[in-house]
């Protein structure tokens, strides 16, 4: 089993690192294939606002959460009920989706409070060690 995850997470890699959007793998006992939507994540933002008649000048700092773990991401609860959207306020630690591998779900938590200002990757869309998958402004 250890060794059918290596390849996965390899194929992955293949695929993150080429404009592929299928990759396939197949052996005796695992049979795999990964898709990727053909989506362009956002770069990291930093906003100035600049107010003309008080002369004060705010920078709002936005964080990307990234994944830690290799699947399908989904930010729906198990009873169905939408655990994010833009505009909520969430808290550092908060169980914000899931990155479902091979039937585990492994929670997704914030490492920020602020507000979800984007959703970067798409419901139950693929999600490779260290991707991007929601941008934050901080509190």
């Amino acid at each position: 089993m250890k060794h059918d995850i290596n390849n996965v997470e390899d194929l992955m890699k293949i695929l993150n690192n080429t404009n592929l959007t299928e990759i396939s793998f197949e052996s005796e006992e695992l049979k795999v294939t990964i898709k990727r939507p053909k989506l362009v994540a956002a770069a990291p933002q930093q906003v100035e606002v600049q107010e003309s008649n008080t002369e004060v000048k705010e920078i709002k700092k936005i964080k990307e959460i990234k994944s830690y773990n290799v699947g399908q991401f989904t930010y729906h609860s198990k009873n169905g009920k939408t655990m994010i959207k833009v505009g909520d306020k969430i808290k550092e630690g908060q169980e914000i989706g899931y990155i479902h591998t091979i039937g585990v779900n492994s929670p997704v938590t914030s490492p920020y409070s602020g507000t979800v200002k984007e959703i970067l990757v798409e419901e139950e869309s693929l999600a490779d060690y260290g991707k991007n998958l929601v941008l934050v402004e901080l509190d």
